[in-house]
């Protein structure tokens, strides 16, 4: 094996290291990493999002009508409040989200196209190891955290949910 060679397989087992891995880049990921921001400065932190884009539900559910089903002042985040009609349209909320990244610079912490392989935790070293792949390149890459922040949501965005009906 040639230099290079070895130069190219430590860099793609390269291990990054943050205090908080947050798994999801939908409502609740968005608003856990601005609390993060802003509630204790300094914590270092990525969000890994399986999809191309920001948004969870709002992005992935694309039927006619898509809308929120309560109303988006409590819906909303406290730190910036809903000032539209209570019910809002997906494209709606996706707007109001990426204000959110954009105001807060939390844009620059989200690795799109990365899905969860596999985690698992050391009480030795009290941290997670996440193994992921990302979804662009089909290379494996793997974080080691502190605190895992699961706000991935409860939809899997890649099938649909097909009920089974008796009759």
């Amino acid at each position: 094996m040639g230099a290079t060679e070895t130069l190219d397989r430590e860099a793609a087992t390269k291990t990054e290291h943050f205090d908080v891995l947050i798994v999801g880049a939908g409502i609740s990921g968005i608003g856990g990493a601005y609390h993060l921001k802003t509630q204790t400065p300094g914590t270092s932190y990525v969000i890994l999002e399986t999809q191309e884009t920001f948004g969870g539900t709002w992005n992935t559910h694309k039927y006619p009508g898509i809308r929120s089903d309560s109303d988006l002042y409590t819906f909303g985040y406290r730190f910036k409040p809903w000032v539209n009609a209570p019910i809002a349209s997906a494209e709606e909320i996706l707007k109001y989200m990426g204000e959110v990244i954009e105001e807060n610079d939390i844009g620059r912490h989200i690795r799109y196209r990365h899905k969860i392989l596999k985690t698992s935790w050391s009480s030795l070293d009290n941290t997670w190891t996440v193994e992921a792949v990302r979804l662009d390149t089909n290379e494996t890459v793997s974080f080691t955290c502190n605190f895992l922040w699961m706000c991935q949501g409860y939809y899997r965005h890649d099938v649909g949910y097909t009920p089974e009906w008796e009759g």
